[in-house]
């Protein structure tokens, strides 16, 4: 006891020696006073001033003048009470949930009928389609494995004694995405007394199922029916297609998410019409909405006929944003959204770590004279390693975040499995915008997580000089090379801006509309010799400038710095733990924003989406936790 007492003594002697050496306490105070300037000064209340420009604004004289007219209580109200009405008492509607109520009470013995039928006829038309058409395409495995898997599941639902809704209830699986994930109330399924299951029917179904499997795969028929059953789910909790979408993206083409959207969209409608959700604007959703519609105007306004497609893809997308606003407004349903996008970006890392280690890797975005060493760069489930690694560098903050509020060991150790993951797959995606963004997004972070940070980097600097000597040589000749015109990535940039500006002198007044085609229409016709076949300004924000005009452009930082506004809003004025998840979004924001200095981070449509997705969980968190609502109870 007494040794133990004089160990503690010596280490205790020894940080106070550590924190009481002359520079560290120079350092401490230099920091404690750049932050105590940041926070006090015109800076400090310019970035901090949230929420007294949205109380401005919403006691406006306009929104007042509004208000008076109760809009609301004459017109909206008696709408939305005609229309419930008419919904509720539907035919359609009442048909879905005696449907479903049935199928609920249903033994599960019926629908083991049903697979076995399935997968009896499915084999049968396999055989048909194999031998008797003579197609010549041989045995196809992933056919047989699937129709294995029905049988066997088939066995095991015939000789259970439950219903649907009480093997629902008991299984780990199915608790775990009706309960916790899509927030489904249990007292849904329980006390459901068991009804004997039309055996012909499920019999005839499953024939159905087989006949249909001769024109598409039985696994896609399968998905097909999840994915019904997911739409039914998004029609009683919109909530959740916010978060399948966010857990989809990845991997999702880019119209089914549009397609997605869109029907989230409608739902969402309906139970707002309904009286069961509600759709409130503040000050940054009323800037990106001018934005959207800026976007409507550039796609039927464009140099080019076919911007109204990409135009419908950029509105379907921004509409992300406003459901993610509207409708994630609990702390369960902002967990839920964070959890889901850190385990589809720790999947989309761990695979393209396997590409680098064990897979193929892309050669065609690299100077090969230059960075020799380098044997390609990962993509992952995008197309393009800058692609990925702007997904990536948005998500990652949210993992240090995941890390610094988790309580428990396993949920720590699951947070820093998934960022050191997702860190090893940005390195090797080669971006080197992607890498300063991330720097820069870690490093406000850390900042705003605690005040030594800024003391731990004074006296880290002083080491800068030896990094070349502690990192591999790839790394470092690849991150020093930003700003080299001896790279061809680089030299190749720089001309298109060049061409770029020469565009917006001409112009900058409405801009040339949105899209691809309208961007190569024009281009060519102000682009230096040997670079008039560019797809983009790769910059952001001349792309913005040269589709959309000034007014876009000025919209557009109008947004992005009352965002920043509101999150630095939040992460002075709020003391709860959950404000990091706020800043985590935030400083992903800051990433890419940032690498959009060097990239037009919007070409790919994923990403944009993702962007407004994560611009919404930002404001859904600051939403969340300034107001005192409970878990919704509809």
């Amino acid at each position: 006891m007494i040794r133990k007492n004089t160990e503690s003594t010596e280490n205790d002697s020894g940080v106070g020696i550590i924190k009481s050496s002359l520079i560290l306490s120079l350092l401490g105070r230099a920091s404690s006073w750049i932050y105590r300037k940041l926070s006090l000064g015109l800076i400090g209340g310019l970035f901090s001033s949230y929420d007294r420009e949205n109380k401005a604004v919403t006691d406006s004289a306009a929104v007042c003048g509004m208000r008076r007219l109760a809009l609301g209580d004459r017109l909206i109200t008696p709408a939305k009470r005609y229309i419930a009405r008419g919904i509720e008492n539907s035919t359609i509607l009442d048909f879905v949930r005696r449907t479903l109520d049935g199928m609920l009470s249903s033994s599960m013995k019926s629908y083991g009928i049903f697979m076995f039928s399935a997968a009896l006829y499915s084999a049968v038309v396999y055989l048909f389609k194999t031998f008797r058409l003579d197609s010549g395409s041989g045995v196809d495995i992933s056919v047989i494995l699937t129709l294995t898997i029905m049988l066997i599941m088939s066995v095991m639902m015939i000789a259970s004694r439950q219903n649907l809704a009480g093997a629902l209830l008991t299984s780990p699986s199915a608790r775990l995405v009706l309960f916790k994930l899509a927030g489904i109330r249990q007292e849904t399924f329980e006390g459901r007394e068991e009804k004997e299951g039309k055996f012909n029917v499920a019999f005839i179904a499953g024939l159905v199922f087989g006949v249909m499997s001769f024109f598409a795969h039985p696994l896609v028929l399968l998905i097909g029916i999840l994915g019904l059953i997911a739409a039914y789910i998004v029609f009683i909790k919109p909530e959740f297609g916010v978060l399948a979408v966010i857990c989809v993206l990845p991997f999702a083409p880019t119209m089914a998410l549009v397609g997605a959207v869109f029907y989230i969209s409608f739902c969402f409608l309906l139970k707002a019409m309904c009286g069961r959700r509600s759709i409130k604007l503040d000050l940054m959703d009323g800037v990106v909405l001018i934005f959207m519609l800026l976007m409507i105007g550039g796609g039927f306004v464009a140099a080019s006929s076919a911007s109204i497609k990409p135009m419908l893809v950029y509105v379907a997308f921004m509409l992300g944003y406003f459901l993610t606003v509207n409708l994630i407004r609990t702390r369960d349903w902002v967990i839920r959204c964070i959890v889901g996008a850190v385990s589809s970006c720790t999947l989309v890392s761990l695979y393209g770590l396997y590409q680098n280690f064990f897979g193929s890797v892309e050669k065609t975005w690299q100077d090969s004279d230059m960075f020799s060493e380098i044997e390609g760069r990962v993509v992952s489930t995008f197309e393009n390693p800058n692609v990925l690694a702007e997904y990536l560098i948005m998500v990652i903050p949210l993992m240090l975040a995941a890390f610094v509020v988790s309580k428990t060991p396993k949920a720590r150790l699951a947070a820093a499995i998934a960022g050191l993951s997702a860190a090893g797959c940005l390195i090797y995606t080669w971006s080197r915008g992607a890498w300063l963004g991330f720097i820069i997004g870690i490093l406000i972070f850390m900042l705003m997580y605690s005040r030594n940070t800024l003391t731990g980097l004074l006296f880290c600097s002083l080491g800068i000089p030896f990094l070349p000597f502690v990192l591999p040589a790839s790394i470092t000749q690849r991150f020093l090379s930003i700003g080299n015109l001896g790279d061809s990535s680089t030299s190749y940039r720089v001309n298109i801006w060049r061409g770029v500006i020469n565009m917006v002198q001409d112009y900058w007044q409405c801009g040339i509309g949105i899209g691809n085609d309208s961007f190569r229409l024009v281009y060519p016709l102000y682009a230096l010799s040997g670079i008039e076949t560019a797809p983009h300004s790769h910059n952001l924000y001349l792309q913005i400038l040269v589709e959309l005009g000034a007014v876009g452009l000025i919209v557009f930082v109008a947004a992005i710095f009352i965002y920043i506004q509101s999150s630095l809003t939040l992460h002075v004025n709020e003391s709860r733990s959950d404000k990091y998840f706020s800043n985590a979004v935030f400083c992903g924001m800051l990433a890419v924003l940032a690498q959009g200095m060097t990239d037009y981070i919007w070409y790919n449509y994923r990403v944009f989406l993702m962007f407004w997705l994560m611009l919404g969980l930002g404001a859904a968190i600051r939403k969340t936790l300034n107001s005192t609502a409970a878990e919704d109870i509809y």
